[in-house]
């Protein structure tokens, strides 16, 4: 039997999920991950690709960016934030969740809200999910630099882990999010 379990969010923690790794130590193929973030009041947040007739462009190239908030991801994407749905998909993710001051919390959700007022551009390389998620991260002061190596969601997760993993929460399974108050509540259903 799966066990699940909450986790609440007040402000002073944020968090990487990497959907389509299945355990901490799993290596996605590139392209079989995604990077979505966790805002302070627990609500997700990913940039997607669109086409320029809000179709998916598979080439990656000339891709209109969007910022999907939890109503965009239960629209496009319900494996994202819905336990079962995500269980039904076989859709694991694996996160990481470390605390932050109130000044680099405040930066984190600054930047998101910008970029969702002015997305940009998407490619598959450079400029994609992972490429924002880091972004994010920079300009709370969160990382001093961008991610080593290819911008993938899975060497994102591995800079993160590495300078912020002693103090984070990491697990991995079908990932959830249930509104509370004015936020939301990260729901783990592990397998």
């Amino acid at each position: 039997m799966a066990k699940s379990y909450v986790v609440t969010f007040a402000g002073d923690k944020v968090g990487l999920i990497v959907r389509g790794k299945k355990s901490p130590a799993h290596e996605p193929g590139v392209m079989e991950q995604h990077a979505d973030v966790i805002l302070p009041d627990g609500s997700p947040a990913g940039f997607f690709g669109e086409g320029n007739d809000g179709s998916f462009n598979k080439s990656g190239l000339g891709m209109d960016g969007t910022v999907y908030d939890f109503s965009e991801l239960r629209k496009h994407r319900p494996y994202y934030i819905d336990c079962a749905t995500a269980r039904g998909y076989g859709v694991l993710s694996t996160f990481l969740i470390f605390a932050v001051s109130a000044t680099e919390a405040k930066k984190f959700s600054d930047y998101w809200g910008g970029l969702d007022k002015s997305p940009g551009s998407f490619n598959i390389l450079g400029g994609n999910c992972s490429t924002r998620a880091s972004s994010s991260f920079q300009a709370a002061g969160i990382l001093s630099g961008g991610i080593p190596g290819l911008d993938t969601p899975n060497n994102l997760y591995l800079q993160l882990h590495r300078e912020k993993g002693k103090t984070a929460l990491v697990d991995s399974g079908y990932i959830g999010f249930s509104p509370r108050g004015s936020g939301f509540d990260l729901v783990v259903d592990v397998p």
